[in-house]
């Protein structure tokens, strides 16, 4: 899979096998996003695991808000492995990218959800 296979960013509500991460809440206006396909996916859930405990696997299919203080340790958990190196991954790309624009939205009256298939 290449860098951009990974991610796509977005508005309104993503199509296909993705989970996204977006401003706003559902049911309701999705705006911003990002849609992470299913597979890279698996690479972020851990670290979304260890950060929001009341994340199950069941959520992967469904809806889930991000609180602000949750957005700030994901972002931060990914930040910490990513490689500084010439060589960086398509998984570093992913995660800085994600950490990015996690740390975009650090205001609470904006809501982040994450989108399931």
């Amino acid at each position: 899979m290449q860098k951009a296979d990974y991610f796509t960013l977005t508005t309104g509500l993503a199509e296909g096998e993705t989970v996204q991460f977006a401003d706003g809440r559902w049911p309701g206006e999705i705006g911003a996003g990002i849609a992470i396909r299913e597979e890279a996916f698996d690479l972020i859930e851990p670290h979304l695991r260890a950060i929001a405990p009341d994340w199950t696997t069941g959520h992967r299919y469904g809806v889930f808000e991000l609180s602000v203080g949750a957005r700030a340790r994901l972002a931060k958990s990914l930040r910490s492995v990513v490689s500084d190196s010439d060589e960086a991954t398509a998984k570093d790309a992913l995660f800085s990218a994600l950490a990015g624009w996690l740390e975009e939205r650090p205001d609470e009256d904006t809501p982040v959800s994450i989108l399931g298939l």
